[in-house]
């Protein structure tokens, strides 16, 4: 079983003839936990009901949390409370059939969405062990990631550096926010699920963000962060190697830029000491070119020399 998300739904409890009646099915009695805990109240006008289908009957509501689990053995969906007496109303047909997507779609109505439905199964939720995430779209911060899904709109983000698929080799430019843009090939990526399902990376982090639409019902949203370092080290060796062939001959501030290793910086410094060109005058090329300033990394790396 793996968990979801949580909703709370007012359960409609209609009273009549001395017999209850919730969703279609009728009672004869009540837990007496239940009957001293339901209430009528104007201000819950707006709340998400599961409305009794009897005619003619007086109202009162329960607050239920419940839990929806995705069973990955019999690939369904299952709702659980901490109400032993709610747990068969909830699995019921009636409630499935008639209230289940309304509950998705209430959960879910501020989500934003990618229309795409990925392959997410169970052997996938067992080998990368996902961590829910919810409104991964939103993530504002963008600084050092990978975009491996073309719908991602990077317009509106804040980053430094990105990086995106949709180049033959290693390209990079400055956009008119002095932001670097860099390109790769998609032979970057390793053939895995975790990459063929992931939206972005956060090289910085070794994150994996999943955005998805599920197989078993398409009002559920999959948001899924992934931890994973050795996958994301695999994708940033390649990387690398881009960058190396391009002879770019600012390579080491670009792999510095997205691996934050001081080494790289280092290298750079011996080389241009070994060269007949003023440092203070190199730096301020590269400064000028790169539109960022590295005074504050090669003071740390003195610092940690």
């Amino acid at each position: 079983m793996f968990y979801l998300f949580t909703k709370s739904i007012l359960i409609e409890i209609g009273f009549k003839d001395q017999c209850y009646y919730i969703g279609n099915a009728k009672f004869e009695f009540l837990p007496e936990s239940v009957l001293s805990n339901c209430y009528s109240s104007a201000n819950w006008n707006r709340a998400l009901k599961y409305k009794a289908t009897a005619d003619e009957i007086n109202k009162k509501y329960f607050m239920l949390d419940v839990d929806i689990f995705w069973n990955l053995n019999f690939q369904k969906i299952e709702l659980i409370s901490k109400i032993f007496f709610f747990d068969e109303i909830i699995n019921s047909k009636h409630f499935k059939e008639t209230f289940l997507d309304t509950l998705f779609s209430h959960y879910f109505k501020h989500t934003l969405k990618l229309e795409k439905t990925k392959s997410i199964d169970k052997t996938f939720i067992e080998e990368y062990a996902p961590d829910i995430f919810k409104d991964n779209l939103r993530i504002k911060e963008f600084d050092n990631f990978l975009i491996l899904n073309e719908e991602i709109n990077i317009a509106n983000k804040k980053f430094k550096s990105v990086s995106e698929l949709n180049q033959n080799s290693f390209k990079w430019r400055v956009n008119k926010f002095n932001q670097i843009i860099y390109s790769f090939p998609e032979s970057i990526l390793p053939k895995n699920t975790l990459i063929e399902n992931s939206d972005f990376v956060d090289l910085n982090n070794s994150l994996f963000y999943i955005n998805s639409q599920s197989s078993l019902n398409k009002n559920l949203t999959l948001e899924f962060c992934i931890s994973n370092e050795k996958i994301k080290n695999e994708i940033l060796e390649k990387m690398i190697l881009e960058i190396q062939k391009a002879d770019d001959s600012l390579s080491n501030w670009h792999i510095f830029n997205l691996t934050k290793d001081l080494k790289y910086l280092k290298n750079e410094l011996v080389k241009i000491k070994n060269s007949s060109n003023s440092v203070d005058s190199y730096l301020k090329d590269v400064y000028s070119k790169l539109k960022r300033n590295y005074d504050k990394e090669l003071e740390n790396l003195h610092t940690n020399s």
